[in-house]
């Protein structure tokens, strides 16, 4: 079983003050992550892909200047710079809500008056040629004879 941890009041108020107490570091040795990094030379890495450099070419440069990144995830941070990554829209508990949903898949609820009426009176077209009148029985596909039910139509 987890053992839930707790402290102290006085133990998070220490905490906070230490956080505020701590000085700023150089804007130089604060982290980025790709993403964040690749927003801020987009223009760079743009005009050496208009020069003819690779993405590999491009990583290699990256690699001299102490940046591992991999082929994707350099693909991915461009892709998602340039607005075309994927991105969630809207948060899970808007897609779960069936109101806001939108509805796929369904007809309109139009009825063709003409066409319905049609196909309930008069008489019916067979698949082999012949013609139904209303109430005769049809032949089933294993033989069987089939009454359909027009009544309640």
């Amino acid at each position: 079983m987890p053992v839930v941890r707790s402290f102290t009041r006085g133990q998070w108020e220490a905490l906070g003050r230490r956080l505020e107490a701590l000085p700023e570091k150089a804007r130089d040795a604060q982290p980025v992550k790709v993403g964040d990094g690749v927003k801020f030379i987009r223009t760079q890495i743009n005009a050496a892909r208009e020069k003819g450099y690779t993405l590999h070419e491009l990583i290699e440069q990256a690699t001299q200047e102490g940046v591992d990144v991999s082929l994707n995830s350099l693909r991915y941070a461009m892709r998602r710079a340039d607005g075309k990554g994927r991105i969630r829209r809207g948060g899970r508990d808007a897609a779960r809500d069936p109101a806001a949903a939108p509805v796929r898949g369904r007809k309109s609820v139009k009825t063709d008056t003409a066409r319905d009426n049609s196909l309930r009176t008069g008489p019916q077209q067979k698949g082999d040629g012949g013609v139904t009148r209303r109430g005769q029985q049809i032949q089933g596909f294993l033989g069987f004879p089939i009454s359909p039910d027009t009544e309640n139509l």
